[in-house]
């Protein structure tokens, strides 16, 4: 069901709160509306306790039964800002750093979420998380050595241009690829 589909309801008007900016010392702040008819509202919407956006931002409802654990879940992957949440890639490098996974989150946004999650959402998620924790910067006898379980990861890695020029062979390396 979309939005626009459901029976009229009073809506929030944010022009309201946001007059016209003439001649006031705020400078060129652009008031910007905001159009949420795209979003597709779930068949059990009012069962759930947020509302994801293309660009990041996440709305919680507070007068909702599952506030709690959706609050907990978006301190987690997402920096807060009042009753709004901003998606960023520090927020979900923190949010994988102590082990949530990609899919993870999505799931966890999905079930929580009004709408279905926006193809901007999931995409930015994968690619925010994608790569982290795949490598680990370690220190050893006073050097700095890059260290990954994973072979590809290793590959792309020495294949850029600074990385592989500070690359270090050592004589037993080279003698077994020899």
């Amino acid at each position: 069901m979309k939005i626009e589909d459901r029976k009229k309801q009073p809506t929030f008007d944010e022009s309201k709160f946001y007059p016209e900016e003439d001649g006031d010392d705020r400078g060129d702040t652009e008031v910007k509306q905001r159009d949420f008819r795209q979003l597709e509202l779930k068949p059990d919407h009012a069962n759930r306790t947020l509302w994801a956006c293309a660009d990041g931002r996440i709305f919680l409802e507070t007068f909702s039964n599952l506030y709690k654990q959706a609050y907990d879940f978006l301190i987690a992957i997402a920096e807060p800002s009042m009753h709004e949440y901003n998606l960023t890639p520090h927020s979900l490098y923190v949010a994988v750093s102590v082990g949530l996974e990609t899919e993870t989150i999505t799931s966890v946004l999905n079930k929580l979420s009004k709408t279905q999650l926006p193809k901007e959402m999931i995409d930015f998620i994968h690619a925010s998380t994608s790569n982290y924790g795949k490598v680990k910067l370690v220190l050893k006898k006073n050097r700095y050595l890059i260290e990954s379980p994973f072979p590809d990861v290793l590959k792309t890695l020495i294949r850029d241009e600074v990385i592989g020029r500070a690359r270090i062979v050592s004589e037993v390396c080279f003698l077994m690829e020899h």
